[in-house]
């Protein structure tokens, strides 16, 4: 009887390891947060949710979407004029501002693979994801400067050169390199701290520092 039950569970651990390592058989998901920065002088934020399953018991394949703020400084001088009509009198104005920074919404949908290299209480990994990005993008200015006149000719030639219009993009793609570790708070709960850099085809190339939870 005892050999029986010894044999039952042998089968039973080599099942349960099966089950383990079988792909797509347990899924996670997570809610991060964090900063990015291009450098320190301009922080933005991260919030996205990320779900991943397992490829093998030390592999994951992941999908996340969210939302981060990208601030880049910006600079150059803008010089214009124009004409108004008061109380019948025409007068021209010329105006000047200053260009401080531009400034990405980013919405991504990432799609990747993680890499645990131990995995114990503490489980560190290294990570890759391909990523296609939504934008919002606008430019901060400093408050503009303006002076007006009586003629046209009293203008500075200065500020009659046509001037460069600015196009931002309104969406890219990119590569996000990242590495971090988990921590298990319980069977079911994790906590999660990464450092990711992203590669961006119109954007600026980022440091993220992320925290986040899953289970």
């Amino acid at each position: 009887m005892k050999k029986i039950i010894f044999t039952l569970l042998i089968i039973s651990l080599i099942d349960l390891e099966a089950q383990v390592n079988k792909p797509f058989s347990n899924f996670d998901i997570g809610f991060y947060t964090g900063i990015n920065f291009y450098n320190t002088s301009n922080i933005g934020g991260d919030i996205f949710v990320e779900i991943n399953t397992n490829l093998i018991s030390s592999l994951k394949i992941k999908v996340s979407s969210g939302y981060f703020r990208t601030i880049q400084p910006y600079t150059g001088t803008v010089r214009t004029y124009s004409e108004n009509i008061i109380d019948t009198v025409p007068k021209y104005f010329a105006g000047k501002y200053d260009y401080v920074s531009k400034n990405y919404d980013v919405f991504p949908i990432s799609l990747g693979i993680q890499y645990i290299i131990v995995q114990s209480i503490f489980s560190p990994y290294i990570s890759i994801d391909a990523v296609y990005n939504f934008m919002n993008a606008s430019i901060t200015t400093t408050p503009p400067e303006v002076w007006s006149y009586n003629s046209i000719e009293e203008i500075p030639d200065e500020f009659k050169e046509s001037r460069k219009v600015e196009e931002l993009p309104d969406n890219s793609y990119g590569i996000i390199l990242g590495a971090g570790t988990s921590y298990r708070i319980s069977s079911k709960l994790n906590l999660d701290i990464r450092y990711l850099f992203k590669y961006d085809s119109e954007n600026l190339n980022t440091h993220h520092f992320i925290i986040g939870i899953y289970f």
